[in-house]
């Protein structure tokens, strides 16, 4: 392939006029600009004097202390502020002294005959360098005599406002050093009459029954060994953690009370301790008190109030639900009420709903055995979780009773089994004090504490021992491909037909005298599942049982044609127009049917109900 000549001359210009332009640009660079700092770059130790009074910061691993005129931890904002300022000095700004005296000045027209400051500082490296700084009376200006006296360099404004700050200003208000999400103890100690009261709380993690892959919570140690409660705990102590000093000040040791101190609380969290004395209110201003560190002499003030939880932690923050389990996990139920008990055990399901039965155990109520409903069982259950000791008082206090006051008898008792663990529940009668309508002291069995509650949520299934009440819902049920084929409905004192229908083979429905083939495919699409709404445990007023309902029902044809079997239900007369008592004869209790079929039956016996 040949190269075209306008081509080959267009590559060459290109050529020639890059080297012009790199030509023009590289005799044109620029000079880097150099700065002569007059600080070394990494300070270690800052020293700042006025008037006698010194102000001495120094770098620790990860933060700034101050050593003097107290001890305490910096604040990072305001030393950086500082650090900046001293760090940018240009040496080469400003002018030499000998200009100065050469114009007829001298050191003290820029207050550096008498200097108001003198500052000091330490490299990483340990090399020190002190400067004077003046001010000018007239203009407030602030002049920096250099270490060698050659030099007077002006210093702006931000500089001025740096080193004008109090020594104040340079502490943090935050009492603790241990963030809240470090602290893995805390401990009260309060000073008393009869004795100091101690309490411990501690973050651990154990077993608990009920409980899977528990991570850790807040637990007492002292004086008892319990839980507590994870909302109230948690933010107490993170309000602790980040407690504030309102001031600090100077007082006298009379006055603050704090060689007896009344309040003693200690953090301890990442391999360090710290502990708090707090002493007496402030004269003139009892919401304020007086307070310092263990290992610090520093004195301040604090909020009478932000110590509220801690004069008695073990009321304030105590659990207030005496059962915290996951009902998922329940194996086993037993209820014991009035001298009579009812055990419920939960089978192996495959489903995502477990199956629970009623077994007939020596002394229990349950003389044949049944299938229990797993959702009255669990809604039961998770009631039992969601319990909580009633507020009392001002500051809503849990309603919480020590166990060693518990009446002598329990009205009722509810044990939970976990496979091979079991978690025990009593119920009390609520002290008068503390008693609501619809309240019982409710106490774990080996717990420290019992609580007062509201149980309107158990709906009173603590004292339900009686068989009927944890029955199966679901009575009747056809499996897929069934279908009822019959119905008959008669009076039961004198066999008088009411009703009858037939399913015929064309899938119409034929019927005589009430089940006329409309009412009879409603009522046969209804019958495919027959649900209880109660079992009545008492005599409700039902009288006698007046008719009868016979089902046929016929599985799926398959290779030895359709078979079909037989329900029996008996029904007493309407109690109203959603309400019939029922009988399956094959199973002798009596229920409630659900309102849904009831509404379509009780038309059909020809009363709207009493």
């Amino acid at each position: 392939m040949r190269i075209a000549r306008t081509t080959l001359v267009l590559l060459l210009a290109n050529l020639v006029a890059f080297g012009l332009v790199w030509r023009a640009t590289s005799a044109h660079r620029q000079t880097v600009a150099s700065q002569d700092l007059l600080f070394p770059a990494a300070l270690a130790k800052i020293e700042l004097t006025e008037s006698g009074q010194k102000l001495v910061l120094e770098k620790r691993p990860g933060s700034w202390r101050i050593t003097a005129p107290i001890e305490w931890p910096a604040n990072l904002w305001a030393v950086q502020r500082l650090l900046d300022e001293i760090r940018f000095i240009d040496g080469d700004k400003g002018f030499a002294t000998a200009e100065t005296k050469a114009a007829g000045g001298s050191l003290a027209t820029y207050g550096l005959a008498t200097p108001r400051w003198t500052l000091r500082t330490t490299s990483d490296a340990g090399a020190t360098l002190e400067v004077k700084i003046g001010e000018n009376k007239d203009t407030r200006r602030l002049f920096l005599l250099t270490a060698d006296g050659s030099r007077i360099i002006p210093l702006g404004d931000a500089m001025a406002a740096a080193l004008e700050a109090k020594p104040e200003s340079y502490r943090v208000d935050k009492i603790f050093e241990i963030a809240d999400f470090e602290v893995r103890t805390v401990s009260a100690r309060l000073r008393q009459k009869d004795g100091d009261s101690v309490t411990s709380l501690s973050y651990e993690e154990r077993t608990r029954p009920g409980r899977k892959n528990q991570g850790p919570e807040w637990r007492f140690e002292a004086p008892f060994d319990a839980l507590a409660d994870p909302d109230r705990a948690t933010k107490a102590i993170a309000d602790l953690a980040n407690l504030r000093a309102v001031k600090f000040a100077e007082a006298e040791e009379n006055e603050t009370g704090l060689a007896t101190p009344e309040l003693r609380v200690g953090l301890e969290g990442n391999s360090r301790r710290q502990v708090l004395l707090i002493g007496k209110p402030k004269v003139g201003a009892p919401a304020q008190r007086w307070a310092k560190l263990e290992d610090n002499a520093s004195l301040f003030l604090i909020e009478t109030k932000a110590l509220a939880e801690w004069e008695n932690p073990k009321a304030t923050l105590a659990s207030a639900r005496p059962a915290d389990f996951d009902p998922e996990l329940a194996s086993g139920l037993t209820i014991t009420s009035a001298g009579r008990f009812i055990t419920l055990h939960r089978l192996d399901a495959t489903g995502a709903e477990p199956r629970w039965e009623i077994p007939v155990a020596p002394g229990s109520t349950a003389t044949k055995r049944r299938e229990a409903d797993g959702k009255l069982i669990r809604e039961f259950l998770t009631a039992l979780t969601r319990l909580r000791a009633t507020p009392a008082g001002p500051t809503a206090t849990p309603a919480l009773v020590p166990a060693g006051q518990l009446p002598a008898e329990a009205l009722h008792k509810v044990e939970v089994e976990f496979g091979g663990d079991r978690l025990a529940l009593s119920f009390y009668a609520a002290p008068a004090a503390a008693a609501a309508p619809g309240s019982l002291l409710v106490h774990q069995k080996g717990a420290p504490l019992a609580a007062v509650c509201d149980i309107s949520l158990l709906r009173n299934a603590q004292a339900a021992v009686d068989p009927k009440a944890w029955r199966n819902r679901a009575l009747a049920e056809l499996a897929a491909g069934a279908k009822v084929s019959g119905l008959r409905l008669t009076e039961k004192t004198d066999g008088k037909v009411i009703g009858e229908a037939r399913l015929g083979p064309d899938g119409n429905w034929a019927g005589t005298g009430r089940l006329d083939p409309a009412s009879s495919r409603r009522l046969a699409a209804a019958l495919m599942q027959v649900r209880a709404a109660e079992f009545p445990t008492r005599d409700i007023g039902a009288g006698d049982f007046r008719y009868e309902l016979r089902i046929t029902d016929q599985v799926a044809a398959g290779a030895t044609g359709a078979s079909e079997s037989f329900r029996t239900y008996l029904c007493t007369t309407p109690l109203n127009r959603t309400a019939v008592l029922v009988r399956d004869e094959g199973d002798g209790d009596d229920f409630l049917l659900e309102a849904s079929l009831a509404e379509i039956l009780i038309p059909l016996l020809g009363t709207d109900g009493r």
